[in-house]
């Protein structure tokens, strides 16, 4: 996953990244033709395990930004990725469900209701930040991809089962 620039490769970079490469315009990250194409993507692969695991220095880097991330206290809330979905995963707040931190990548891109479509994860990233009143990022930035990378590494061994869907 990591790229011949440093950088962590995303499905949905490379989509784009393959778009550009052959003259066409790239799509808008976070929903639409992307998410689209993606949970196509993600059905053809439903069952495949993911395997996932950092090796050499920059990927453990890259890890260790998503570990710093998941972990790190942000927002007027003062809430981490882990207060919610590792200490308190399962639980229910504002009448929704609160999904574990593993197995976040495993259902990607995910139709929300509230939404009325589908999204990409750095869709879901970006509404998470929202909602513990923290500025989110732009979607396909480090933070959100080193975040998905230690996801995806946490959640090294499940099957896929993309995509999703909540409430």
């Amino acid at each position: 996953m990591i790229s011949k620039k440093d950088t962590i490769r995303t499905l949905e970079g490379d989509i784009n990244a393959c778009l550009k490469d052959n003259g066409e315009k790239p799509f808008k990250w976070k929903k639409g033709n992307i998410a689209a194409l993606s949970a196509y993507i993600a059905k053809a692969g439903e069952g495949q395990k993911i395997t996932t695991m950092p090796k050499g220095d920059k990927a453990i880097a890259w890890y260790n930004r998503g570990k710093n991330f998941f972990y790190a206290k942000r927002g007027q809330l003062n809430l981490s990725c882990a207060d919610c979905h590792v200490y308190n995963g399962s639980k229910w707040i504002r009448g929704d469900h609160l999904g574990p931190a593993v197995g976040h990548t495993t259902h990607v891109p995910i139709y929300r209701s509230k939404w009325g479509g589908l999204g990409t994860l750095h869709r879901r990233y970006g509404g998470c930040n929202k909602n513990i009143r923290a500025k989110p990022f732009k979607a396909q930035s480090d933070e959100y991809k080193a975040l998905e990378y230690f996801e995806a590494t946490m959640s090294n061994g499940l099957e896929l089962n993309g995509p999703g869907a909540r409430k």
